[in-house]
């Protein structure tokens, strides 16, 4: 199962929820700037409700990068929450496999 996350706000958000539906098995995160003039400063982590326990990638993405992870990226899903935080209104794609 593919999840697909449109963001175009700084804020953050929660890609898997812990405890929910999804699964923590992730084979390749994809994250994309499509702005065409505009970086996004990015924060993956691993998160489990009370504090940030693991910080997976933090990144300055110029405009019209790609970010592709591919090792290392499954987690409990029982015990934390996968989100992003973007700091600008930079469109951003996040597809998760």
């Amino acid at each position: 199962m593919a999840i697909y996350k449109n963001i175009s706000s700084p804020t953050t958000t929660t890609l898997i929820a812990k405890g929910g539906l999804a699964s923590g098995k992730i084979k390749k995160i994809t994250i994309a700037n499509k702005a065409t003039a505009t970086s996004n400063e990015i924060l993956l982590e691993l998160f489990d409700g009370s504090s940030t326990t693991h910080t997976i990638a933090r990144t300055d993405m110029p405009p019209k990068t790609t970010l592709v992870l591919e090792d290392n990226l499954s987690f409990n899903e029982n015990l934390f929450n996968l989100r992003i935080t973007t700091n600008s209104a930079a469109d951003i794609t996040v597809i998760i496999k």
